[in-house]
């Protein structure tokens, strides 16, 4: 399944700046500057914006942004572990292999954003709307993404163990190329879910079904 995904629109020539020197809490407003090589601590604010920026190997350390905005973002190797970024809207962002273990996202708007190569494990999504979002390659185990609004949303090459979908409806959510032992979901939110034969057989089994191999050679086949 193909889904076309922008890119953060950032521009190719941006200043490298100190967070502290540009951040105003009274004018919460950053655009276009590369913050790198550094750690953010200690931030407890609300309804920070940030345009066409770059974040490039920054570790987030008790940070707390509630109703953050970000257009045009670009995160590159940071480290986001427990951040909490709840109700967060992000329009045009790339997390590019990021650590982002245990980070609260709930009652976030995602619209065209792609995490690659990235930590998600123990992440919180719960009662988020994603449009046009792609995980690629990413550690997806025990995140929580319940009660989603989801659409346009794949799942490529992913570790799925553990996540929680239920009341999240999957029709048309494309799993097939991911993996997981085990998975919280809802039959019916199941319906016109993309899986492959091995996943379509473990659902199955949550319906108390059966499968009966016409393959199979076993010793009561023969």
């Amino acid at each position: 399944m193909t889904i076309k995904i922008m890119k953060p629109n950032v521009s190719s020539e941006l200043e490298s700046v100190d967070f502290w020197g540009v951040y105003d809490p009274a004018d919460p407003y950053i655009e276009e500057v590369v913050i790198e090589d550094c750690t953010i601590s200690d931030l407890d604010a609300e309804g920070i914006e940030f345009m066409d920026v770059i974040f490039r190997n920054v570790r987030f350390e008790d940070v707390a942004i509630n109703k953050m905005y970000a257009r045009d973002v670009l995160f590159e190797k940071c480290d986001l572990s427990n951040a909490r970024l709840e109700e967060v809207t992000m329009q045009r962002v790339a997390f590019d292999h990021c650590q982002m273990t245990g980070v609260m996202m709930a009652d976030s708007r995602l619209n065209q954003v792609t995490f690659s190569n990235c930590n998600l494990q123990l992440a919180s999504f719960g009662y988020s709307n994603q449009k046009f979002v792609r995980y690629e390659s990413c550690l997806v185990k025990q995140t929580d993404f319940y009660e989603n609004t989801w659409k346009k949303v794949l799942f490529e090459q992913c570790e799925l163990t553990g996540a929680n979908l239920a009341q999240t409806q999957l029709k048309d959510i494309d799993i097939s190329s991911s993996t997981f032992e085990e998975i919280t979901v809802g039959i019916e939110d199941l319906r016109g879910c993309i899986v492959n034969e091995e996943q379509a057989k473990a659902f199955a089994r949550l319906l108390g079904l059966v499968v009966k191999d016409p393959d199979f050679t076993g010793p009561n086949n023969r």
